[in-house]
């Protein structure tokens, strides 16, 4: 697993570091600011921990900026006496919010478990993108049985299996297919 840790200052990043030496990293990096967090190329980082504040933001952007780009767990490191509100600022990141002083034990496992959620967001995001895809798809391929109807008289089961016969003996996708014939009806109209 690899590691990246973000904190005021160097200290603060080796006691973090030492902490997560039961989890087996085969990289920590650690950083003290924002900005050269922002440098790095995050997705070699399976694990991002920021021990707030950083030494030039408070470190709220950075978590906001990680979650929308970067594909790793985030854990942030807060006082007890704003935990809680950091963690409200944070709800729509993911990050898990964990309030200081926190020991060895409750780090770890708390990194454990942002990475699990993580994956399973990311599955959820996956199927959700793949569930897009499928409506566009069928969208497009009803606007196309709508125009073989209108074209060609033909009935809505015609025009669909007219579709999965030109996909079949193409060997294309039934999405092809139809955006060939909506480029084809869309041309004819053009030149009448």
């Amino acid at each position: 697993m690899n590691v990246l840790i973000a904190g005021k200052t160097p200290e603060v990043c080796e006691s973090i570091s030492q902490l997560l030496q039961e989890l087996e990293c085969e990289n920590i990096s650690t950083f003290t600011s924002g900005t050269m967090v922002r440098g790095v190329n995050i997705e070699h980082y399976d694990s991002v921990v920021i021990s707030t504040p950083l030494s030039d933001e408070f470190g709220l952007d950075l978590v906001a900026d990680l979650a929308r780009d970067a594909r790793c767990s985030i854990v942030v490191l807060a006082k007890r006496e704003i935990a809680d509100e950091v963690q409200k600022k944070l709800n729509f990141t993911g990050a898990f919010v964990l309030s200081r002083p926190f020991g060895k034990a409750v780090l770890i496992n708390t990194i454990k478990l942002s990475q699990v959620a993580h994956v399973s967001m990311a599955k959820l995001e996956e199927e959700k993108r793949q569930l897009t895809q499928q409506i566009s798809d069928l969208k497009l391929i009803n606007r196309a049985k709508t125009t073989l109807m209108e074209y060609l008289n033909l009935s809505e089961e015609q025009a669909h299996r007219h579709i999965q016969k030109q996909a079949m003996d193409l060997r294309k996708t039934q999405r092809a297919i139809a955006e060939d014939i909506l480029k084809t009806y869309s041309n004819s109209k053009e030149q009448q």
